[in-house]
This record gives C-alpha cells, structure tokens and sequence, in this order.
C-alpha cells in the first residue's frame, strides 16, 4: 500500500487516467495533448478519490480543464471532499 496521490491516505491504489481514456480518440484532443503519451499520464490515487473525479467531473472536462494534479485538488467539490476524507482518517486515529 501507498499513499494516495490526492487524500495522501494510505490505500491501495488505482491509476487515474489525467486524459480519460474515453477522450483518446476525439481528434483535437490527441492533437491538444500530442506532446504526451496520454495512454501513461496519470496519477495513483485511492478508489475513494476516483470514484469522486468521475462522479463530480465529466470526461471531456476532466480532459480539457483538470488534466493535471494540481488542477484536482483545485476543484472546489473536490477539494472539499479531499478535506473531508482527510479529517475523517484523523478522526479514526
């Protein structure tokens, strides 16, 4: 187990896909991203984490807008829910 590259928890991790793989075949954005292998651009994050990127963004925005790290912990849902997560590791201790 590491640490979760959002919620820094300690989990088992999944590899989160920064360009959705649903997005690989949209033309301009292949173009957009051309510089990157976009099949390996990612981060390891929890099932936690994950599940709420897809549930609170959609692909195509996840694509164009919160391509990278910093961009997600910048969403203000969440953030929010990185937040609450954190605090309730704490609370267990």
């Amino acid at each position: 187990m590491r640490n979760c590259e959002l919620c820094n928890r300690k989990r088992e991790l999944t590899f989160h896909h920064l360009i959705p793989k649903k997005n690989h075949k949209i033309k301009h954005i292949r173009e957009k991203y051309s510089f990157l292998d976009i099949n390996s651009y990612g981060i390891k994050i929890c099932r936690d984490c994950h599940k709420m990127i897809h549930k609170l963004i959609p692909h195509k925005l996840l694509a164009l807008d919160y391509n990278t790290k910093e961009k997600l912990q910048n969403h203000p849902e969440l953030k929010k829910f990185i937040e609450w997560v954190r605090f309730q590791t704490k609370k267990v201790k």
